[in-house]
């Protein structure tokens, strides 16, 4: 039997194309699960990087605080005079550097947080504390762990 006039074709379904909403929700749902887990990772390396500068900081000054004693025989009492003008940062800017109770026999530099580094509550201010020989760093633990 032949089949004059009458010709059937195939239907084919349209060819696909993009992404169905199942598929983008999937896609999704894995994409948050993820950052998920490697957020608080990603945060903790980051609050890391910040603490550096600061001790760095703290120990550049040290340093400085070295040199003029061995020029004038004192420690400085003024940043201004280990060549600082104005307020003094951490070289990303999330610590302000102070100098406090400086006199003949030591002194103490401090690094305080400054609100980009809110996020880091252990470690929201270093203490470097100098008197003759011996330097104490507080706080002590993870903070100065470089």
């Amino acid at each position: 039997m032949t089949n004059s006039g009458n010709s059937f074709k195939a239907i084919r379904p349209a060819a696909r194309r993009g992404f169905t909403l199942v598929e983008a929700c999937v896609a999704l749902a894995v994409v948050a699960l993820l950052s998920g887990m490697a957020l608080p990772s990603y945060l903790e390396q980051l609050a890391r990087s910040h603490r550096v500068e600061a001790a760095t900081a703290l120990q550049s000054l040290q340093r400085h605080q070295e040199l003029y004693r061995r020029e004038k025989g004192r420690y400085a009492e003024r940043l201004d005079q280990l060549g600082a003008r104005g307020a003094l940062y951490s070289l990303g800017g999330h610590y302000r550097i102070e100098l406090r109770s400086a006199g003949a026999d030591g002194y103490q530099l401090l690094a305080l947080a400054e609100p980009s580094q809110a996020r880091d509550p252990e470690c929201q201010a270093f203490s470097l504390l100098v008197r003759g020989a011996i330097t104490q760093t507080q706080p002590s633990g993870r903070c100065w762990a470089l």
